[in-house]
Order: structure tokens, then C-alpha cells, then sequence
């Protein structure tokens, strides 16, 4: 069956996950809306939602055990995320990542 064909019971409304409903683009059934902010300046660096906050939390000066007690996450984690971003930026030091993205605003 054609997903044009067919948009569901509301002409093209459907449910996602936790129930919200959501638009069904017939045009592009298979691709997913973007959802990034196009101001915000991340997809250029590469970097997730989640790593962007990780920097910015970096470039405040905290460190990684006070950004793990701020979001709820392992140290561990962190520290995964702050290796990711290194990469991402090609920076090898917090310093540098700092120097890097306070240019980048």
C-alpha cells in the first residue's frame, strides 16, 4: 500500500510514541522532519543536543563531576561525552574546546 494512499483515520494525522500527535508528510513518508533549531549553530560542529550542553556547561568552567550532578548523569558518561567532543571540535584540551566554542558564539 502507497502511504499516500492512505493517511489514517484523520487525513493524515498520527500518534507517535507517547501519544502526541504528530503530521504524516505524505510528499517524504520516508524521511524524518528536522527538528534542530537551524539558528543554533551545532550542525556545523557536528555536535548532539546533548554534547552542545555538555559544552556549554564546560565553558562555564565547571568540571565533570559538577556537569554529571547538574544532568543526572555517571561521571563516566561524561567524560564520554567530553572525549566526543574533542573529536568533533579537533581540539586535544578543555582550553582549547573553551577558546573554540566561545569563538563559535
Amino acid at each position: 500500500m502507497d502511504v499516500r494512499e492512505d493517511l489514517g483515520p484523520r487525513g493524515g494525522e498520527g500518534f507517535a510514541l507517547n501519544g502526541a500527535r504528530t503530521r504524516i508528510r505524505a510528499d517524504a513518508p520516508g524521511e524524518a522532519a528536522d527538528t534542530a533549531d537551524p539558528g543554533s549553530g551545532n550542525e556545523s560542529r557536528g555536535l548532539s543536543a546533548r554534547e552542545a550542553e555538555v559544552m556549554s556547561l564546560i565553558a562555564d568552567g565547571q568540571t565533570n563531576g559538577q556537569i554529571a550532578a547538574r544532568l543526572f548523569l555517571a561521571e563516566k558518561t561524561v567524560k564520554n561525552h567530553v572525549r566526543r567532543i574533542y573529536s568533533k571540535l579537533g581540539v586535544g584540551s578543555r582550553p582549547a574546546a573553551i577558546a573554540y566554542w566561545r569563538a563559535a558564539r
